[in-house]
């Protein structure tokens, strides 16, 4: 489960990076099954962490992070999830359209704030192999679209379940992103030296 703490941490950088409210605690919870957990493996891929991390990606954010990522905390992971938004920012200038593109660029950039019907991955490609669940309609085709609906659903039931500290707040509350600012701010003023 996540705490508060961490909820809190979560929601500052998807305000420091204007993302949409809540597309990066829902992007994690997906690709954790819900865990958040920072260890969590993906057996297929070797991806590891709170956004999947594969070797490479970890690898040119720093030497030797793919292998310290299993013991990092959310706290300590978080550092390494903003500077991977950060470097594609630089790229990508303008913000995302949607919460899902947020999961765009941890998935699959090219499909940044792209059209839903823009092709993921087509039958015989390794990438279409690698995500035939994302392929609902088994035309062997898979869009942004289809990839989306399952993100969307299967984060939906994620945020109404308890292991989100969030009771009464929805997607692009003004509430989340002030109780967040608040919990930041407090945790900051109280570690200030005196």
């Amino acid at each position: 489960m996540l705490s508060n703490y961490e909820l809190s941490l979560i929601l500052s950088i998807e305000q420091r990076l204007a993302f949409p409210a809540l597309s990066l605690v829902r992007s994690i919870a997906f690709e954790t099954g819900g865990t958040f957990s920072p260890s969590i493996k993906n057996k297929n891929s070797g991806a590891t962490g709170l956004i999947q991390f594969l070797e490479s990606t970890a690898e040119k954010l720093e030497k030797g992070l793919y292998k310290r990522l299993p013991s990092m905390s959310i706290a300590e992971q978080l550092v390494y999830v903003e500077k991977y938004f950060l470097q594609w920012q630089k790229v990508f200038k303008e913000k995302p359209k949607e919460a899902f593109d947020v999961y765009a660029l941890m998935l699959h950039p090219p499909l940044y704030n792209k059209p839903d019907s823009t092709v993921f991955g087509s039958s015989g490609s390794k990438i279409y192999e690698g995500n035939k669940g994302f392929d609902t309609d088994k035309s062997g085709v898979i869009t942004k679209g289809e990839i989306k609906k399952k993100w969307e659903a299967a984060t939906g039931k994620l945020l109404n379940s308890s292991k989100i500290p969030i009771t009464t707040v929805k997607t692009n509350s003004f509430i989340a992103m002030s109780i967040a600012i608040f919990l930041c701010a407090m945790y900051y003023v109280l570690k200030m030296p005196r």
